[in-house]
């Protein structure tokens, strides 16, 4: 056995140590040299330890996929494996490009077969080059230090761990064996034309870019593999920096979830306040904002006035700064960002209710339901039921006496008092019996009222995030929005 293969094999039990005796491996399978090699030699190390399984995924990008595809079938059969095949298409004329495209296909299409066969662990053929390609179509896309990692020998993604074990393995020594073990197999090894097809970014790096670098420096591809492994580390450092920012800042707001304190987070250096205001970005779900968005986004909230309201639109998200806190207006319980919907009301919406007793009243055009509720020393329900509710969004100029002693005050007032932002105001319905205003959502009953031992207390649930996720005698927290 050469030297060559003892290298492959060495990788091999390397990263396949750990597993469970017995237990099913998947190898993706293009039936290139890389992936034929992976799965001849992994057959010869797994014999009387693991069933193996063939995972090929037919793009049908090229005119002889189908003749790979019938060529890992023959591999399968002499290996005495199993073998899987997924028939995809990929989306074409999308902004990322069809190599993008067809990865992102492969490894969906990879783990729907490996689940489907009871597979944990999938073996990928990468090597040395692949990685170095990798590496340098990063940095040419301007990649960060946290996206210079590249390929890491084992990762997750969609409940499948992906295996490299020859990511320090140069592409010719594979190649080498591969030759050697289709002889001994009496198969033949197909061509795959992307690697050279200059319409594709690694086809000009695989042809032209860099057979030119080796010309001068022949350790190209170990350089840029020792690139990667140090970003990485310089990748988690700054993440460790980041989430010790964040642990600082981060302030629970009731109705808005994860928030920061606006005033820790501009006390930071330039660089921290753009690393910690991305990573609680990234930790909501939201989509990554380019390196200028951000740098827009930082200024706006550091320049900002201190009794100002910030909104900052990205990604159909509102990052909105309030009272010393930056939050996102999200869907409410929603643990990952995503838009929060405006209610779906006329211009001047109002509506009649006709109260029984009933516990609740869904008004949908109002966007939330009306409660009723006992409460000591609440509004008489027969004067309540006496005659009918109207329920309107504030007009301006309405005032509420909030409790049985002292003035009417005005709503503005009131809201600002109870820390709810202008834009949660216009969304806030009130309650009126005739002329009198009853309740005002957000800040409670009007201590006019008649009341009686067995009262009602009323209470605005919202279908969207709001101050009103408290109920309004909650005490609102220290520089809530």
């Amino acid at each position: 056995m050469s030297r060559g293969r003892d290298a492959l094999l060495a990788a091999l039990e390397s990263a396949l140590r750990e597993l469970p005796p017995g237990s099913a491996l998947g190898i993706a399978v293009s039936g290139g040299p890389d992936s034929f090699a992976l799965a001849a030699l992994t057959a010869r190390w797994a014999q009387g330890r693991h069933t193996l399984h063939l995972l090929h995924v037919h793009h049908g990008l090229y005119e002889q996929a189908d003749g790979w595809a019938a060529q890992v079938q023959s591999l399968a059969g002499a290996l005495n494996a199993a073998c899987h095949v997924s028939r995809v298409q990929v989306p074409v004329g999308q902004g990322d490009g069809v190599e993008a495209a067809a990865r992102e296909v492969r490894y969906e299409a990879l783990a729907t077969m490996a689940r489907d066969c009871g597979v944990g662990h999938v073996l990928l053929g990468h090597h040395l080059d692949d990685q170095a390609e990798t590496v340098m179509l990063r940095l040419l896309r301007g990649a960060g230090p946290d996206g210079m990692g590249a390929m890491a020998t084992s990762s997750q993604r969609d409940g499948i761990t992906y295996l490299r074990p020859w990511l320090d393995i140069e592409r010719a020594r594979i190649v080498e064996q591969a030759q050697v073990l289709a002889v001994d197999l009496g198969l033949a090894l197909v061509d795959d034309p992307s690697n050279r097809d200059p319409r594709y970014a690694r086809g000009v790096l695989r042809t032209q870019v860099f057979p030119t670098i080796a010309g001068h420096w022949p350790g190209y591809r170990h350089t840029l593999s020792r690139f990667a492994r140090l970003s990485s580390h310089a990748a988690d450092v700054l993440a460790e920096v980041a989430e010790a920012d964040l642990l600082s800042m981060r302030r629970s707001h009731p109705a808005y979830g994860d928030t920061l304190d606006l005033s820790v987070w501009r006390a930071l250096s330039p660089a921290r306040r753009s690393l910690a205001l991305r990573a609680w970005l990234e930790s909501r779900g939201m989509a990554m904002p380019s390196e200028a968005r951000l740098a827009q986004m930082c200024h706006q909230l550091l320049r900002a006035a201190p009794d100002r309201q910030v909104l900052l639109q990205h990604g159909g998200i509102r990052v909105r700064s309030y009272r010393n806190l930056i939050m996102i207006d999200c869907a409410a319980g929603a643990g990952k960002a995503r838009p929060a919907p405006e209610p779906a009301v006329q211009a001047d919406p109002s509506c009649e209710v006709h109260w029984q007793g009933q516990a609740s009243v869904p008004l949908p055009e109002l966007g939330g339901i009306l409660h009723f509720e006992p409460g000591l020393d609440g509004v008489d329900p027969q004067w309540l039921q006496a005659q009918p509710l109207r329920v309107t969004l504030r007009r301006g100029r309405e005032r509420l006496r909030p409790g049985a002693q002292g003035a009417s005050r005005s709503l503005k007032n009131l809201y600002q008092e109870a820390g709810i932002p202008a834009w949660e105001r216009t969304r806030l319905p009130l309650v009126w019996r005739g002329s009198t205003l009853l309740f005002a959502a957000g800040l409670g009953m009007d201590g006019r009222t008649p009341r009686s031992p067995d009262g009602v207390t009323l209470r605005w649930e919202s279908d969207y995030p709001g101050a009103t996720v408290s109920r309004p005698h909650d005490k609102p927290p220290p520089n809530a929005g």
